[in-house]
């Protein structure tokens, strides 16, 4: 029997930028739901993610942390921050853990990113069991 290895990426490390897709993604933003609406096609959805990027002028660049340096996007116009931010962060979860985390809820299909360590969460914050006891985006 074959056993798989499931990858967990580095979520601290993504993170301001993934809890800013996170909240996006919980909010409904069209932007980045329509990435997660091109899946199962990931050169759709990649094309997608891409065009949210460019279309805001999103430029890498270099910021120092607590822990080190990491790669951050900016932009030079005014209320594209978040959703360039968002952007980045599910970017940097799929280079690290692929599109697999990006999933949409088994009750709802609202849009959410899977941090489960074998990659097997089905709901949204909204549906999961016990969600009543932890806050929603």
């Amino acid at each position: 029997m074959t056993r798989k290895h499931v990858i967990v990426p580095p979520f601290r490390d993504l993170d301001p930028g993934l809890e800013v897709a996170e909240r996006l993604l919980a909010q409904g933003n069209p932007w980045l739901s329509g990435v997660v609406s091109a899946l199962p096609d990931e050169h759709a959805a990649a094309d997608r993610l891409n065009r949210i990027l460019a279309g805001n002028g999103a430029a890498p660049r270099l910021v120092e942390s607590g822990k080190g340096w990491r790669l951050v996007q900016t932009t030079a116009w005014p209320g594209c921050g978040d959703l360039v931010a968002g952007a980045s962060g599910l970017a940097e979860l799929i280079v690290f853990g692929g599109w697999r985390r990006i999933k949409r809820c088994a009750v709802c299909a609202q849009a959410f990113c899977d941090r489960t360590a074998g990659c097997s969460r089905r709901w949204c914050a909204g549906h999961r069991p016990h969600a009543g006891s932890r806050p929603v985006l």
